[in-house]
């Protein structure tokens, strides 16, 4: 009995099908579907109650996961002492972050890495930010905007805005707008969200205005780029264009106008012991990245 396999079973019960730990650890759902069942065979019980539509706990396998997670957290914990007392924190991330803000991300994330050399990063986009934690077995993610399970341990990073954008070589083809109701004469570019609805309607902090897109696309990297290239204007938020105002690619058009504020999270699950590399990760992160805002 390897200790591997004991932590595959713990995952299979946490995200709740055999294709969720397989998709979770990178490994062949047949591979998840046999090792269980030597598992079963090794303890002589079963351990599941299989159906077509999901998995469910035997009372053997209620006990037998109860048990083990308070073993696996005291394993860690030890090999966490060791690496302590070596000062060479080791071990491995998974992170979900938003789609297209690798601008902001990537060098915090670097920057961690050099510190932490011996630590692994695995680093997933997502756009589902806490609903996608147990799906995809993050230790952490990115979440915009409210947050609906309590389950949750969530750590407040910073509040952002969107702002209307623009490059110069488009306002000087098509002239800078003077007050957001010309907005329905421009080549506008909006966000198509997941569900096939296209973000239309730019809600500011006292107003709002329906546009008329000319280009959409569900790739907030697209439309930046399309941006760039004077295709129109977008209403993005900042730190999905650092890099490109820095530069002079990219404007705020009536500045003056902004969004609402939404609050970005890291969250991660409720469980029993978070490891020291999540750790050093999290803190990392509420350090270096409201900086960048």
């Amino acid at each position: 009995m390897r200790l591997n396999d004991l932590k595959l079973f713990t995952t299979v019960v946490q995200l709740g099908s055999f294709t969720a730990a397989a998709n979770a650890l990178d490994l062949p759902r047949a591979n998840v579907s046999r090792r269980i069942g030597e598992l079963e065979k090794h303890l002589n019980a079963q351990l599941f109650f299989r159906t077509t539509r999901k998995l469910r706990l035997t009372q053997h396998g209620d006990i037998y996961y109860q048990e083990l997670l308070k073993v696996i957290e005291g394993i860690e914990k030890a090999n966490e002492a060791i690496s302590q007392l070596d000062d060479k924190p080791v071990g491995k991330v998974r992170i979900g972050i938003l789609p297209d803000s690798d601008e902001v991300i990537q060098p915090i994330l670097a920057g961690f890495q050099d510190t932490y050399p011996d630590i692994e990063l695995d680093v997933r986009f997502s756009s589902k930010g806490h609903h996608e934690l147990y799906d995809q077995g993050f230790d952490l993610a990115f979440h915009i905007g409210a947050l609906q399970d309590s389950s949750l341990i969530a750590r407040h990073v910073a509040k952002v805005h969107r702002f209307l954008l623009a490059s110069p070589d488009y306002l000087a083809r098509y002239g800078e707008p003077s007050a957001i109701e010309e907005l329905t004469k421009h080549r506008c570019i909006c966000y198509r969200w997941s569900d096939g609805s296209i973000e239309n309607t730019w809600y500011f902090t006292d107003s709002q205005v329906s546009v008329k897109p000319k280009l959409s696309s569900n790739s907030t990297g697209y439309i930046r780029q399309s941006m760039i290239t004077g295709q129109g204007i977008s209403f993005l938020p900042l730190m999905l264009a650092i890099n490109a105002m820095d530069s002079g690619l990219l404007v705020r058009v009536l500045p003056e106008y902004q969004s609402k504020s939404e609050d970005v999270w890291l969250v991660y699950p409720n469980r029993l012991g978070v490891s020291r590399a999540t750790r050093l990760l999290i803190e990392h992160i509420l350090d270096k990245l409201p900086k960048a805002f």
